[in-house]
């Protein structure tokens, strides 16, 4: 019976024709070193993708879940929560002021950040608010950034989002191949604490993961 890495390597190396969504569950079956230097090997910058991609796996669990969490022996304070997430915001603001997005950048400077319960981060995360625009418009930019085209980059950013089902993460594994000036390690540092986030129009809302 074909793997996943099997498959991949003659998508990559022969052109064997896969649907982009066949490799959603490479990173969660083939997570050895060995195994992501061999994934990430057909493209420029492999081994520093493969070594950021085991950083990202050893920092999660995929016990019981779906899609990898941020274990609870990384589980940071609330105010190391908070200084993460500062970073990672002052980041955004920085990134948008750059791209002349005025309107995020704007909020992105004034929001007060507020450490709160994960109900309400969800239920902010349900509406239609800058978090949801700052991750459009980012992600806008990143496929306009990305070096290549090829189908191969297609399905493995879309086999990166796959780890976590986090857009964010798999920018940050893959940032070798977006030509961008925006260091998305802010936020794994964030998200390896177990921290959790809502940009709203005044304040970016904090809380744990669990």
């Amino acid at each position: 019976m074909s793997t996943l890495l099997a498959d991949w390597c003659s998508f990559c190396e022969e052109g064997v024709d896969f649907d982009k969504s066949h490799f959603l569950g490479l990173f969660k079956e083939h997570s050895d070193y060995s195994e992501l230097k061999k994934i990430f090997s057909f493209f420029p910058s492999g081994e520093e993708m493969a070594l950021v991609a085991k950083q990202v796996l050893d920092a999660g669990t995929l016990e019981n879940c779906l899609y990898l969490l941020p274990t609870d022996k990384n589980k940071g304070s609330q105010a190391e929560l908070l200084a993460t997430a500062t970073k990672w915001l002052n980041e955004l603001s920085r990134f948008c002021k750059i791209t002349n997005n005025d309107e995020l950048y704007i909020i992105a400077m004034n929001a007060q950040i507020i450490y709160t319960e994960r109900d309400l981060v969800d239920v902010a995360l349900k509406s239609d608010i800058p978090e949801c625009w700052m991750h459009e418009f980012i992600g806008d930019q990143v496929r306009e950034a990305r070096i290549l085209s090829s189908d191969a980059t297609y399905a493995l950013f879309e086999a990166l989002y796959g780890i976590a089902a986090n857009y964010y993460l798999a920018w940050h594994i893959g940032k070798p191949l977006i030509n961008l000036d925006i260091d998305f390690t802010y936020y794994f540092e964030f998200w390896r604490l177990g921290g959790v986030s809502a940009l709203s129009h005044n304040e970016l809302l904090v809380s744990h993961f669990n």
